[in-house]
């Protein structure tokens, strides 16, 4: 099971991140006020597919379109490789 833990402006994932799951962790942070810049915290996931890249690249335009940024923290490798495939490395 996946989830996302909201502490603040301190985001956590945890488990799998996939089309699966990620409905989900939409409907958590859908609501999000943005007032200030976040960090998501990656340590807690496990698998990932396309879709975490998709989830992160939203999460930056919402944060761009309040005047706030996100920060990464324990990005797991398979999310470098894939961000790299993708030719969107700068952007994680």
């Amino acid at each position: 099971m996946s989830s996302i833990i909201l502490n603040d402006h301190n985001w956590s994932l945890k488990g799998n991140i996939t089309f699966k799951e990620i409905t989900t962790i939409l409907e958590q942070v859908n609501h999000y006020d943005w007032e200030r810049s976040i960090t998501i915290d990656f340590s807690g996931v496990k698998e990932i597919d396309t879709t975490l890249i998709s989830f992160i690249l939203e999460q930056k335009r919402q944060a761009k379109k309040f005047g706030q940024v996100i920060y990464f923290k324990n990005c797991p490798p398979s999310l470098k490789s894939l961000s790299k495939l993708y030719g969107i490395e700068k952007f994680i």
